[in-house]
């Protein structure tokens, strides 16, 4: 199912744009941020069991990213109507559809930029308290992004990767000068995540996934930085 998975229709059922209005104003107050970050570790790991080809733990995640998805969707009809995440959730709901499918197909890269997306959905989706946070998240997402687009079809994707890769450098540089006027201690580690940066500009299909997986480890250490 190559390239399909960036292209799907929402064709879920208008009953979730007509019937139920999807927002969340507030997420604390209706008890919705954990929720969404359970969903979103779930989809992280989801990643990781597909690549394994791992049936059964895919399933299980699969069951719970579902089940907490309904619990959401119920959550945010208690809600004022918000557009932008009515739409993620719909678009959430989709990238279900569409592991489902491919893990039922052992289509498991295809299965694994699925989870992927939907972990973006979620991250577009929390109400981070800093930027700074929002953006390692979403530097982790575009990492794993240009780990599975690179597996999938380097040269199918080539110009995907290149918006991933642009995404990642305006997101790098966020962070870099957040980490950089938090302290100077974090000197360190802007100067090596600055080399890989470099290096994933140069590099191509193996090369950019080798590196990609390097940098993975490092958005922990981005993350937990003082």
């Amino acid at each position: 199912m190559a390239l399909q998975h960036r292209y799907i229709p929402l064709f879920l059922g208008y009953m979730f744009l007509i019937s139920i209005p999807l927002a969340a104003a507030n997420e604390d107050t209706i008890g919705v941020r954990a929720t969404l970050l359970t969903i979103e570790d779930n989809a992280e790991h989801m990643v990781d069991t597909a690549l394994a080809q791992d049936v059964a733990s895919s399933q299980v995640l699969f069951k719970s990213i579902q089940k907490n998805m309904d619990q959401l969707h119920q959550s945010m009809t208690k809600a004022p109507f918000n557009e932008r995440k009515s739409r993620e959730l719909l678009m959430s709901y989709s990238w279900l559809r569409v592991i489902a499918v491919d893990v039922k197909q052992h289509a498991w890269i295809g299965a694994a930029i699925a989870a992927n997306q939907l972990s973006a959905s979620m991250i577009r989706f929390i109400n981070y308290p800093t930027l700074r946070q929002r953006d390692t998240a979403w530097m982790d997402y575009l990492t794993r992004e240009l780990i599975l687009l690179n597996m999938e079809s380097t040269s199918e994707n080539t110009q995907l990767l290149k918006v991933r890769l642009s995404d990642m450098l305006e997101t790098w540089k966020r962070i870099r000068k957040s980490l950089i006027e938090k302290s100077f201690r974090n000197k360190t580690l802007v100067i090596q995540v600055d080399t890989m940066i470099h290096t994933l500009e140069t590099s191509k299909g193996s090369d950019t996934i080798i590196t990609a997986k390097q940098l993975l480890n490092f958005v922990g250490k981005i993350e937990h930085a003082k």
